[in-house]
């Protein structure tokens, strides 16, 4: 992973806690979702960074969040960031 996919993910997470702790969102599901940002910020901090975990929890972000209207621009920060590292998005399955 180079400087500007780490750099993709690190601002979609900020984009992510912003919003996360603006909405009206149930305090547990508040807390899961900032318990995945500290999940993959580790990850990103990492010197051998586990891509496939990092992409199960932003994907799990952004599914998530994916109901909130006021959380649309963190969840397509989220898919330009996966897209930028070269992950999968599958965070829309199913809607």
């Amino acid at each position: 992973m180079d400087g500007a996919q780490a750099s993709a993910i690190h601002q979609a997470l900020v984009s992510v806690q912003d919003a996360v702790t603006q909405m009206t969102f149930s305090s547990c599901d508040k807390d899961d979702v900032l318990e995945l940002i500290e999940r993959v910020e580790n990850e990103l901090h990492s010197p051998h960074p586990n891509l496939a975990l990092m992409c199960t929890f932003l994907n799990s972000i952004a599914r998530s969040l994916r109901a909130q209207p006021e959380a649309r621009e963190a969840c397509l920060a989220i898919e330009e960031a996966i897209e930028k590292a070269g992950m999968p998005s599958t965070w829309q399955s199913g809607i």
